[in-house]
């Protein structure tokens, strides 16, 4: 009879832990894909925050590595390797991110001497296919940039980000092209390249 009567207490409480237990379960199956979803958005956003202030930095450094240099070379072969060596290393920077998707021009730009509006550019290298604009061609700053007669160091550069999770984390649907520019003083007057001795002679000046 006493053996009865803990079996007849002990049912139903074996009953209500087993659905508890069958609760849990399908509110993990529920909830499982969005937890997922959402540690994998931490980790896509985190990396792609991260990649954007390497970015963001080596744009900067290009342009200070640039100002920084008094001349650049007597030839333009010799300019364009002292170029190719400064973009070398803001590569490295970037590590451990692919620099393959770095694109940077650098653009000398400098005012007429009688009207800072009036700004051409002096001299202009690309690296890694970047568009750049030709000597002598018209290039507009922001206001107050460069006085008269004065130049700027512009770097332009682009950047593609290619998350990891395209087919799982909605709203990473694709590639997303980053863009940035940077504009320095030179520490000189200017930065001479090729022998110019900053000097800007244009046909239409």
């Amino acid at each position: 009879m006493v053996f009865f009567r803990k079996a007849f207490l002990i049912s139903p409480l074996t009953r209500v832990w087993c659905r508890a237990e069958g609760f849990a379960a399908a509110e993990f199956a529920l909830l499982a894909p969005l937890l997922v979803l959402m540690y994998l958005g931490t980790v896509e956003v985190s990396r792609a925050i991260n990649m954007d202030r390497h970015f963001t930095s080596a744009t900067s450094m290009t342009a200070d590595l640039v100002a920084r240099e008094e001349t650049l070379g007597e030839t333009e072969a010799e300019s364009d390797a002292n170029l190719a060596g400064i973009m070398e290393s803001v590569e490295h920077a970037m590590a451990p991110y692919d620099t393959t998707d770095l694109k940077i021009s650098i653009i000398s730009v400098k005012a007429s001497s009688d009207d800072e509006t009036d700004t051409r550019v002096e001299w202009s290298y690309s690296h890694n296919g970047m568009s750049a604009p030709s000597r002598c061609s018209a290039y507009t700053l922001p206001a107050d940039v460069v006085g008269e007669g004065e130049s700027v160091i512009v770097v332009e550069s682009s950047y593609i980000f290619r998350p990891m999770f395209t087919d799982v984390v909605p709203g990473m649907s694709g590639d997303l092209t980053w863009t940035d520019k940077s504009f320095h003083s030179p520490r000189n007057s200017c930065v001479e390249y090729a022998g110019s001795q900053c000097l800007l002679d244009c046909d239409d000046d």
